[in-house]
């Protein structure tokens, strides 16, 4: 806390050496931010066509945002205040309360209708594809974020174990969404009880399978993001 009011007080608003803020550290939020508006856009050609997708689509990309976010400013802190140990903790705990909402996104393939004749039904197909897509990039990018904050924090062993935890977690998650209908939020309206539910279906046979399944899910994407941003080919 000490180091971050003294930053405080000797901010200037000029290029410092790393830069907290540069239009590096921003790109990937404008690139998702550029590919979310034209997942809209295929919400708006949905409702020309017809009637608005009751789905909850817009909400649920907005949902995923919120990990994404939170995984930005704890990279920001690592980055400028290198080891806040505490603080990316409570960060972390934030995070995972609102990662599952990422992946949550491919459960609305389920509402699909299927009539091959009926265009629409081919434009609802990519349009919820599309929606999965965005708010699973949404989730990767803020996994790696805070993966390369718990190293940086605390070390790389740490580091892949807390990794390796989130990833089930939230399949978890999912199940405890799509299955039980609960939501981050009840995290604050009712912890005891959302605690309560949480241990009572820790055994249960489909949240132990979405737990399997979207941990493989997301474990795959996950070694193929880190994949290509840590092998990158180098021109000699």
């Amino acid at each position: 806390m000490k180091r971050i009011i003294t930053w405080w007080r000797r901010f200037r608003f000029n290029v410092s050496d790393p830069p907290i803020f540069s239009l590096e550290s921003f790109f990937p939020l404008l690139l998702l931010a550029v590919l979310s508006v034209l997942a809209l856009t295929f919400h708006f050609i949905r409702i020309q066509f017809d009637q608005p997708v009751d789905f909850s689509l817009d909400w649920n990309l907005f949902l995923s945002w919120i990990p994404l976010l939170i995984a930005f400013a704890a990279r920001i802190i690592t980055r400028k205040f290198q080891r806040l140990p505490y603080l990316i903790a409570l960060l972390s705990v934030a995070w995972l309360a609102f990662f599952p909402n990422a992946p949550y996104m491919v459960t609305d393939l389920v509402h699909l209708t299927v009539d091959y004749g009926r265009n629409l039904t081919w434009h609802d197909t990519i349009m919820l594809f599309y929606y999965a897509q965005i708010s699973l990039i949404n989730g990767l990018v803020s996994l790696y974020w805070f993966h390369r904050a718990w190293i940086q924090t605390y070390s790389q062993a740490v580091g892949n174990i807390l990794l390796f935890i989130s990833i089930p977690l939230a399949g978890y998650g999912v199940f405890l969404g799509r299955i039980l209908r609960l939501n981050s939020w009840d995290i604050l309206h009712d912890p005891f009880g959302t605690f309560f539910i949480v241990i009572q279906n820790s055994f249960d046979s489909t949240a132990l399978l979405l737990s399997v399944e979207f941990g493989l899910l997301i474990g795959t994407l996950y070694l193929m993001l880190w994949g290509l941003l840590r092998f990158r080919i180098r021109r000699s």
